[in-house]
């Protein structure tokens, strides 16, 4: 995940709304993680790529122990987690000591997603879970960057679309596709939660107005249907069991 400048500091136009996103996720992912870890309240939890540590402060509040790691150092990092400042790709963590992994929008962001999928395989206790939140590569719309089209191209015609834009100096990002997700992860048992979160919103986002409105077209769509249409949602959430 090594970069020449703060991951934040590349989505300065937007770093507001960036921050705004992440506050907005922190409902949905505590459910999950709170329905699907056992014993939450002696659990051991790593947010990878925690950010300035918003999910990761709330983390703390319901796991016995919770680790934030990221690339950058963040000043406001803290408030009752522990912070390690790491590759994601390379964890200084012991094998088989987590009960849970959060990657939350953070694989499409390193240079070796394989190695970060490994090094979770790696950490995670035998019963363990990772969950994972990842874009669609071919969404017309590029998440980060909001450039139509955008993670379709080559790289070097990225690069110059980017720099056109005056939005960067390169695009480093590497959205997989659903099918190529699912190869990374080919080691785990994986369970796609994403038709769930499409088709019964309000039970994991209660406290999003704007996506529940978004979402409630979903509910005239039939389930046969959704699970079909899942590869071409914007983005994914799945879990990762080491089986």
């Amino acid at each position: 995940m090594t970069s020449p400048q703060r991951f934040l500091d590349r989505f300065a136009f937007r770093r507001a709304e960036y921050l705004a996103s992440r506050k907005t996720k922190i409902g949905k992912i505590l459910r999950i993680l709170l329905k699907e870890i056992q014993d939450p309240a002696h659990a051991v939890v790593v947010d990878i790529g925690c950010g300035e540590g918003q999910i990761t402060q709330s983390l703390a509040e319901h796991f016995a122990l919770v680790v934030g790691l990221d690339i950058d150092r963040h000043p406001s990092s803290g408030g009752g987690f522990h912070f390690v400042q790491a590759d994601g790709t390379c964890l200084p963590l012991a094998s088989g000591s987590f009960d849970g992994v959060l990657v939350n929008h953070i694989l499409e962001h390193v240079a070796s997603p394989q190695s970060l999928l490994d090094e979770v395989w790696r950490v995670l206790k035998p019963t363990g879970i990772c969950y994972l939140a990842v874009p669609n590569r071919y969404w017309p719309v590029e998440p980060h960057y909001l450039l139509p089209l955008l993670s379709w191209l080559p790289r070097s015609l990225a690069n110059v679309y980017v720099r056109l834009s005056r939005r960067g100096t390169h695009y480093p990002e590497q959205l997989p596709s659903y099918w190529s997700i699912r190869r990374l992860g080919r080691r785990f048992s994986i369970e796609d939660l994403t038709p769930v979160l499409l088709k019964t919103p309000e039970l994991y986002y209660p406290d999003d107005p704007n996506l529940l409105l978004k979402a409630r077209k979903m509910k005239w769509v039939p389930k046969w249907l959704v699970k079909i249409l899942v590869p071409a949602a914007p983005s994914w959430v799945l879990l990762l069991r080491k089986a």
